[in-house]
């Protein structure tokens, strides 16, 4: 059976295409060939890398546990494509123990490829089922459903909304955030004409994915769109071939700004950031970055959901939430008498008060989440 409940990449937007794979020499090297040395060290591979808000926080836990244990953490910072540098690496014999990365795309297959192991037996025998709310450990099962096998442990959760610069907004006479997506076609044409760009998204990576599927799935039930993201079918399902028209109506109304097919994460916070585009969607991990970075943009952002259309399933705007933005998967390596000790003590590390107290100070993320959602759904802003 296959894990994964989303397809590997959607062509949308000119070209959706996941980056090509760079296998990183440091990763290479993070399996030490010393195996005697297992007790001594700890290989990670972690999304939370330099010059990210949680990167600070992290970098407290890691210190901490070597404090505590005398165990080494030999860290590998993540790139952007870290699931296909860490398949790479398994592939070269060369496993990390443990990665800290979100599920989604290629890692939602890595149980079923014998990347990593189920993670049950670990939320028991660790004393963490009672510091991990249920659904979010539901949305880390196989199938997003209670009963699945457990792919890892949930740390993080996450939302989604667009970012709207009320200046620009202002400055091209739109008076408040668009509701609608007539509306949002109109607010398009009035920035460009005031010479500011409206949406920008990564059209080359998971941003333009992303968003991609929140408006795909604008006319769609959530079980028809899980089926769907399951077993394909996009263009012989009505309601999501409406929802793809609705993108190609958006693309031809010049919602999104010019050759957005080439760009990618970091050139939308570039230009975002920089007053380039009135418009981007943007994830809560980013909301603490835009503080530090010091150039006033949060004080000219609103935060809203993405517009609705006519006879859309929604009633409001909608934003991205859930649980799947961060957390731990063990590697078959890692779950290897000798290493899956050391594994256990620094993932319950993460979990102890202080730590989470850490994340909240540094980072405004809030690992125990106490509401409902779904990651593959939009919600109601």
């Amino acid at each position: 059976m296959d894990h994964r409940t989303r397809p590997r990449t959607v062509r949308a937007m000119g070209a959706f295409v996941v980056a090509a794979l760079v296998l990183s020499p440091s990763l290479v090297a993070c399996g030490s060939d010393d195996e005697a040395a297992a007790s001594d060290s700890i290989d990670v591979v972690s999304r939370w890398t330099a010059g990210n808000s949680a990167n600070a926080a992290q970098n407290k836990v890691l210190q901490a546990f070597t404090a505590e244990t005398g165990v080494k953490v030999n860290l590998t910072e993540g790139l952007e494509t870290i699931d296909d540098q860490v398949e790479n690496a398994v592939a070269a014999g060369k496993s990390p123990d443990l990665v800290i990365v979100n599920l989604f795309d290629k890692t939602l297959g890595w149980l079923d490829a014998g990347v990593t192991v189920s993670a049950d037996q670990y939320l028991k025998d660790w004393g963490l089922a009672d510091k991990i709310k249920p659904v979010a450990l539901d949305e880390w099962r196989v199938g997003s459903v209670a009963g699945g096998e457990l792919q890892g442990l949930p740390f993080s959760g996450f939302s989604w909304p667009l970012w709207y610069n009320t200046d620009l907004l202002k400055k091209a006479g739109v008076d408040k955030p668009p509701a609608t997506t007539d509306e949002l076609i109109a607010a398009a044409q009035k920035l460009r004409a005031a010479g500011s760009g409206p949406v920008v998204v990564g059209g080359n990576d998971w941003t333009g994915q992303k968003l991609f599927y929140q408006i795909a799935e604008s006319f769609t039930d959530a079980a028809s769109m899980q089926k769907v993201m399951q077993n394909g079918g996009y263009c012989s399902t009505p309601s999501v071939m409406e929802g793809i028209k609705l993108f190609t109506k958006l693309r031809d109304g010049g919602v999104f700004v010019d050759n957005v097919a080439g760009l990618n994460a970091d050139n939308m916070y570039a230009s975002y950031y920089g007053d380039k585009a009135a418009i981007m969607p943007g994830g809560s991990w980013a909301y603490t970055e835009s503080t530090a970075a010091g150039t006033g943009i949060d004080k000219r952002t609103t935060l809203a959901g993405f517009p609705i259309p006519s006879g859309s399933t929604f009633k409001k705007p909608t934003a991205y939430r859930g649980f799947t933005g961060v957390g731990f998967m063990i590697t078959k390596r890692g779950a290897e008498p000798g290493r899956i000790e050391n594994v256990r003590k620094l993932v319950t590390k993460f979990y102890a008060d202080a730590s989470v107290g850490e994340f909240v100070k540094d980072a405004s993320i809030l690992p125990r989440p106490t509401a409902t959602s779904a990651p593959t759904r939009p919600t109601r802003c």
